[in-house]
């Protein structure tokens, strides 16, 4: 699992749990009890959830945390349309995918069904989706 936080919102990337489409809702629930005391949630949150071959994403934005102090709630959304792109600083790991892109320096491939071949190369490099991605997408070349 990876998390990262950006301006109060988390970015969280999960391979090691086991989430299944019938019981996402429970399944995230659960997850986010897993570690809510050692990133010190409590809120209301919108989770924006995509299952992906590869794993889970999820971007966590707080809505509310006036009204709760010691507990957490959670919004969940799922989107199958949710973009995920592998960023990497090497061209020859993402050469051979349907979609690069390049930006300051990184190359930027689409994760899709054909990304299973690079799964185990994930560690030269980094997932970016959500509000993250956005500038990404706009100022980006396609190559």
């Amino acid at each position: 699992m990876k998390i990262e936080r950006d301006n109060g919102s988390y970015y969280i990337y999960d391979y090691t749990s086991v989430v299944f489409f019938d019981t996402i809702y429970q399944d995230i629930k659960e997850l986010f009890q897993r570690f809510q005391k050692r990133l010190g949630l409590n809120g209301f949150y919108r989770v924006v959830v995509s299952l992906k071959k590869i794993g889970v994403f999820m971007e966590v934005i707080k809505i509310e945390d006036a009204f709760y102090k010691d507990t957490l709630d959670l919004k969940i959304e799922v989107k199958d349309s949710l973009d995920v792109y592998y960023s990497t600083e090497d061209y020859f790991l993402v050469k051979d995918f349907s979609i690069v892109r390049y930006f300051e320096g990184k190359y930027y491939a689409l994760v899709d069904d054909s990304f299973d071949e690079l799964f185990e190369k994930v560690e030269f490099g980094d997932f970016v989706f959500g509000k993250k991605l956005d500038s990404i997408l706009c100022n980006s070349v396609v190559i």
